[in-house]
C-alpha cells in the first residue's frame, strides 16, 4: 500500500473533515480591497492538506438578492456548487445564469464575478471548492484582475 495513502486515511478526522450548512455561524466576507461585502456571508466548510502540501477545500457562501462579487482573481482552480437560489456568473463578458443544480469549474487567476438580481426572491447558496484554499475571512481570498 502506498504510504501517502495510509497518512492521508490516518490523518481524516470527522470534527475537521465533515460539515454541514446547518452548523454554525454566517460570517462577513471582504472584498479585495478588505472592505465588508453587504449582503454576503460564509460559512466555513472543510479543508485538508495534500501530499505536496497544498491545501484544498469548501467554503458555504449565501448572498442576498442584490448583492455581488465584482470582477476578481484568485491563487487557484476552483469549482463552485450551486445549492439554492438564482444568480449569475460574470466571465469573459457574458453574465451567465446559474441556479440551483448548476456546477461551474473557473480556472485560477481568471477574471469573475458571482451576483444575484435585485429582483431575486431569495439568496443565492453555493459552496465554493478551491486548491489552494483560502479561509472565507481570509484577506488574501480574492484580488483584483490586474493584480496578478
Amino acid at each position: 500500500m502506498d504510504a501517502r495513502y495510509t497518512l492521508e486515511v490516518r490523518s481524516w478526522q470527522k470534527e475537521q473533515h465533515l460539515r454541514h450548512i446547518s452548523e454554525g455561524e454566517w460570517l462577513p466576507m471582504k472584498d479585495a480591497d478588505g472592505n465588508i461585502l453587504e449582503g454576503i456571508a460564509g460559512k466555513p466548510g472543510v479543508a485538508g492538506m495534500k501530499p505536496d502540501g497544498s491545501e484544498i477545500g469548501a467554503d458555504f457562501i449565501k448572498m442576498d438578492p442584490g448583492a455581488g462579487f465584482k470582477l476578481h482573481v484568485h491563487d487557484g482552480d476552483h469549482e463552485i456548487y450551486f445549492i439554492l437560489g438564482e444568480g449569475f456568473v460574470h466571465i469573459d463578458g457574458d453574465n451567465i445564469p446559474v441556479h440551483g443544480g448548476h456546477v461551474i469549474h473557473i480556472p485560477g487567476e481568471y477574471p469573475h464575478g458571482v451576483w444575484v438580481a435585485p429582483e431575486a426572491e431569495r439568496p443565492l447558496i453555493f459552496f465554493a471548492v478551491g486548491h489552494p484554499h483560502k479561509h472565507i475571512q481570509a484577506e488574501d481570498r480574492m484580488r483584483h484582475p490586474h493584480e496578478r
